[in-house]
């Protein structure tokens, strides 16, 4: 699934973010800069806002910011590497170097509660994870991906 929704203008493999905000900040201007969101600053207060609840930070180097708003009309997803680690308050206390932003319409919970398990899962892999962080422009990171199937 992860493949089919990645286009090259919502990945951006140096990000230039020192902190968890940058980094939201950063990743929610490449896909309003993609055309995927009709109003960037409610999604970024909802992301904000749902990572205030609990951080959405997981082991092995990796976040997966994630919200559902009323102001985006088909799942989206963007990636983002940083080369210095940033601090997500993951569980094993490590930063992260690969972040995942995923937003999803109200209406589609099933799909986007599916879309989170499967990056949760597919980035657990560590080949993967090593593959995609070592990446240095779009084909190769889809290569990354791709090599799952």
């Amino acid at each position: 699934m992860l493949d089919k929704m990645l286009v090259k203008d919502c990945i951006k493999l140096n990000l230039n973010a020192k902190n968890k905000i940058e980094v939201i900040d950063e990743l929610v201007d490449v896909l309003y800069n993609a055309g995927r969101l009709n109003d960037k600053d409610e999604f970024r207060k909802t992301i904000l806002n749902r990572e205030e609840q609990s951080s959405t930070g997981l082991e092995e180097g990796i976040a997966i910011p994630h919200a559902r708003s009323e102001k985006i009309e088909e799942i989206v997803v963007t990636v983002g590497l940083v080369e210095n680690k940033i601090d997500f308050n993951s569980p094993d206390g490590e930063g992260v170097n690969l972040i995942l932003l995923v937003g999803a319409p109200k209406g589609k919970n099933r799909e986007y509660l599916s879309l989170v398990s499967e990056l949760m899962r597919t980035f657990r892999n560590k080949k993967l994870r090593e593959a995609v962080t070592c990446a240095s422009n779009y084909q190769e990171l889809l290569e990354a991906i791709a090599e799952l199937k």
